[in-house]
């Protein structure tokens, strides 16, 4: 992998990104995006799960979405260790738009070619009435310029957001085309995905046992 304009030359942490637990649109196969759902009861566990999973990592600093199935996922990793959670608006999902509500296989019905996009090349999503994956990384990739050289190679940092939002920022994080965002992190709830920065990121996937 080829050295990219946001990756900078200061030392890079650990990044550690985890999707929420479970909420009732997820279950039921249903767009979420902005909309603020709680956690169901296997969310719950599956956040407890995640905690368990990261309980050994050296947590240094942690950022949350403010959508209350990511802080509440966060909450639960951080129960028993001193460090805030810092809210950042620029870490919330993807404004699906009309999607948003709606089953995913009425989606595929009314916006086929968008839901093909979605699946297959997320640098050419964008739903209707809500916005592009690649709004939705210079939002966050903004944010990761502003915020990272604040950290050290000594530093683990945690982020607890949402599968797509997760994506398009570690595409920017990697120097990765989004395009090929579902190769390396697609994730189900209260998994998390591990990077290592750098001019090659490295790049693995851990997987609570629920």
């Amino acid at each position: 992998m080829n050295d990219t304009p946001n990756q900078k030359s200061h030392s890079f942490p650990i990044l550690y990104l985890a999707r929420h637990g479970q909420t009732d649109f997820n279950r039921d196969r249903i767009f979420q995006g902005r909309t603020d759902n709680p956690l169901n009861e296997t969310g719950l566990k599956q956040a407890a799960a995640s905690a368990d999973l990261l309980r050994l990592t050296p947590i240094t600093k942690a950022f949350v979405s403010p959508l209350k199935r990511a802080v509440t996922t966060a909450g639960i990793i951080l129960s028993d260790r001193n460090i805030p959670q810092k809210v950042e608006n620029r870490l919330t999902e993807i404004d699906f738009g009309d999607w948003e509500g709606t089953p995913e296989v009425e989606v595929k019905e009314k916006w086929m070619e968008d839901y093909m996009d979605y699946r297959n090349d997320m640098g050419s999503f964008h739903p209707s009435n809500g916005e592009s994956t690649v709004d939705a990384q210079k939002r966050a990739g903004e944010w990761w310029d502003e915020i990272s050289g604040e950290f050290s190679s000594d530093d683990s940092i945690l982020i607890v957001a949402h599968q797509s939002l997760n994506a398009v920022l570690a595409c920017y994080v990697c120097g990765i085309p989004l395009k090929d965002a579902w190769i390396d992190f697609k994730t189900r709830p209260g998994e998390v995905v591990r990077i290592i920065p750098g001019a090659i990121a490295q790049v693995s996937k851990l997987v609570p046992e629920i």
